[in-house]
């Protein structure tokens, strides 16, 4: 499908590899998505970490940079050049229909900013993101290749490719669409287990965070209340991503909770059995069957979809837009 699916290309062993030594305890790992070439001095390989392009709508590109040693590119910025490569996978044509554009690191909730410093390779305890570009509009649909390119803090100069697709039209919620009442399992319900509702409750005994589970997507939307909804598998998440931006957004539900509801949204109604929540599928599922995670979509008071975030999105994205909203009265 057109957008969904990245290009895999030989390198993917080397990606779970280095995804895998990044995880959560419980965590399962997977080759989520493109990967490049590695460069053959320093073995830095590139993966577009973005679920959703769709062309001539502005959107967000994020690439993951890593090393063969389970190290990640962090921190300082990178050159993002790019090329169309066909409505199939071909040869690069630099045609300048997107013109090169310098990447800022984003860093995963947790990770020290590191402000000022240059790019640097980093155990994944001291320093993990992504390196975006947001806004930017592809022109046309097909395959795109994405060169990042920089220097390290130590004078070596890297580069690598990455091949993604863009989608001729969206296959999920996009900004503008409006929300899907849906009645996502909450704190106390007889017919969903703990785990349904939150996979933590596997490792924890119980369910976190019940200020996000205890109001449903439709019962916010009915209430005419803006609501932050984030759709993660803390547990069992193939991006590496999904605990610590699900804690981020328990974060801002105790600063921010008379502004807006705030709702976790478990993907796995039962993991062992490949079984997804009903409401994970309605919002997620592309039409082949395939999901990615997390997800952090912003409802308006409206109903409609403000703004959605894939893979990962940091407080200074979201905060913004809470203090915006007004007080509950």
């Amino acid at each position: 499908m057109m957008g969904w699916k990245q290009l895999r290309l030989p390198v993917a062993v080397l990606l779970v590899t280095l995804l895998a030594a990044c995880g959560r305890p419980g965590e399962q790992s997977s080759s989520a998505g493109a990967l490049a070439s590695a460069d053959a001095g320093s073995s830095i390989v590139a993966q577009v970490a973005s679920y959703q392009l769709v062309a001539k709508r502005p959107g967000r590109l994020m690439v993951a940079i890593l090393s063969a040693d389970n190290r990640w590119v962090s921190f300082g910025s990178t050159m993002m050049s790019f090329a169309y490569l066909g409505s199939k996978a071909g040869t690069p044509r630099s045609d300048g229909q997107v013109p090169p554009v310098r990447a800022a690191f984003l860093p995963i909730p947790g990770t020290p900013q590191g402000a000022g410093r240059p790019s640097t390779l980093t155990a994944p305890a001291d320093g993990r993101g992504l390196y975006a570009v947001e806004p930017i509009t592809f022109p046309v649909a097909g395959y795109w290749q994405v060169t990042a390119s920089g220097e390290l803090d130590d004078g070596t100069a890297f580069s690598a490719d990455a091949a993604f697709e863009v989608l001729s039209k969206p296959v999920l919620p996009m900004p503008g669409d409006r929300a899907l009442k849906s009645d996502n399992p909450l704190i106390g319900a007889a017919d969903a287990s703990p785990a349904a509702i939150d996979s933590r409750a596997v490792t924890e005994g119980k369910i976190p965070d019940p200020e996000l589970h205890s109001v449903s997507i439709a019962q916010a939307i009915s209430a005419g209340h803006p609501a932050l909804v984030v759709f993660s598998t803390p547990v069992y998440c193939v991006s590496r991503f999904c605990g610590p931006v699900t804690d981020m957004v328990a974060d801002l539900a105790h600063r921010y909770a008379g502004r807006a509801d705030f709702i976790h949204v478990e993907i796995y109604e039962d993991f062992d059995a490949g079984k997804i929540n009903r409401t994970a599928s309605e919002w997620l599922q592309a039409p082949d069957g395939e999901l990615r995670e997390p997800w952090v979509f912003l409802i308006g008071a409206d109903g409609r979809i403000d703004a959605s975030w894939d893979t990962m999105v940091t407080r200074d994205e979201i905060e913004p837009l809470l203090r915006a909203l007004p007080k509950r009265k």
